[in-house]
């Protein structure tokens, strides 16, 4: 039999037995928030602020006290990672983020491992995902929702450009700042979460339902527009 596992603003859908052999979800699922403000990650990263928690990954304000600036950091829970595999692939993916450079993609500066744990570094922008805005506002108008579509395809198209798919494009990773400059967030971490289980592709979807690209319901890869 199948279950719908709801993770916030995710979807999973797996064959029970498969889950529990791999442990991968419920392994470590009461200590998901180990990570707090006053930790220093790979001796170089204070965490400061919790910005925001989700089911996969917390958000953190820091000070890359090297190069003594604030920046992002995204902490992946640990249940994501403790797989070998997905270090590597979470590498990979990090290092391809982090050869975006356009003025409507979060700048990756960094990421590793500490403390049971991988994380990202991101540049800090100032201000609040779109999905916030329009819970506080409501819907846009024409005229305000227009300017900023615009530059969430031209960030997506950049990265389509360049070969690399977010998998995961959403209100909540686009970042809006007060002067209305639109980024796209977690291109590493999307597409590498996309990856976990490849071996149980029909079993199992990644992605947030209500925005599923059509191969993406059916369990496919997404691809470029």
């Amino acid at each position: 039999s199948f279950t719908h596992q709801f993770i916030p603003d995710r979807l999973l859908v797996s064959n029970c037995s498969s889950l529990e052999n791999r442990g991968g979800l419920r392994r470590g699922w009461y200590n998901l928030f180990a990570m707090d403000e006053g930790t220093v990650l790979n001796n170089r990263y204070q965490l400061l602020e919790r910005l925001g928690r989700g089911g996969m990954s917390d958000v953190f304000r820091a000070r890359d006290l090297m190069l003594e600036r604030n920046v992002a950091i995204k902490v992946l829970h640990e249940q994501y990672s403790n797989d070998e595999s997905f270090q590597h692939r979470f590498r990979q993916e990090a290092r391809a983020a982090a050869n975006l450079s356009h003025p409507n993609i979060v700048t990756v500066h960094d990421f590793g491992f500490d403390q049971g744990q991988l994380f990202i570094v991101m540049e800090h922008i100032p201000g609040k995902d779109l999905k916030t805005l329009l819970r506080q506002r409501g819907r846009f108008t024409v005229e305000d929702a227009i300017p900023l579509m615009v530059q969430a395809c031209a960030g997506i198209g950049y990265a389509h450009r360049a070969g690399l798919v977010h998998c995961d494009i959403k209100p909540h990773n686009m970042i809006v700042t007060p002067d209305a400059r639109l980024k796209v967030t977690d291109f590493g971490i999307a597409r590498a979460l996309s990856t976990i289980m490849p071996d149980e592709r029909a079993d199992v979807v990644w992605g947030s339902p209500q925005y599923f690209s059509p191969e993406q319901a059916v369990g496919e890869a997404p691809s470029p527009a």
